[in-house]
């Protein structure tokens, strides 16, 4: 299988240390699909929006890194100001995460 097509089904994983941006409007929710979580992020370098962009579009993982690491599916990204971002994205049990 190229390389090209493994990446688009495994996906990929970003990491992002919130102790680095300023974190806002931060909620959680659970409905049908499971728990989701929502917050706006900033400042973000091009770089990183690039990265939260291939992670997008690989249908790939964000892991939020507090206390306790946050696994997410990432569901959207929505460009909030010049250079702020809202992530919503689907928790995942980070045990399933691992595998």
């Amino acid at each position: 299988m190229p390389a090209q097509e493994e990446e688009r089904r495994v996906g990929t994983q970003l990491d992002l240390n919130l102790v680095e941006y300023q974190v806002r409007g931060g909620s959680m929710g659970y409905g049908p699909e499971g728990g989701t979580f929502a917050c706006i992020i900033g400042p973000v370098s091009d770089e990183t929006l690039a990265a939260l962009d291939r992670a997008a579009e690989n249908h790939g993982t964000i892991r939020l890194l507090l206390p306790q690491p946050l696994v997410l599916d990432l569901v959207s990204l929505e460009r909030k100001e010049p250079h702020g971002v809202r992530i919503v994205g689907r928790i995942v049990d980070p045990r399933k995460a691992a595998e």
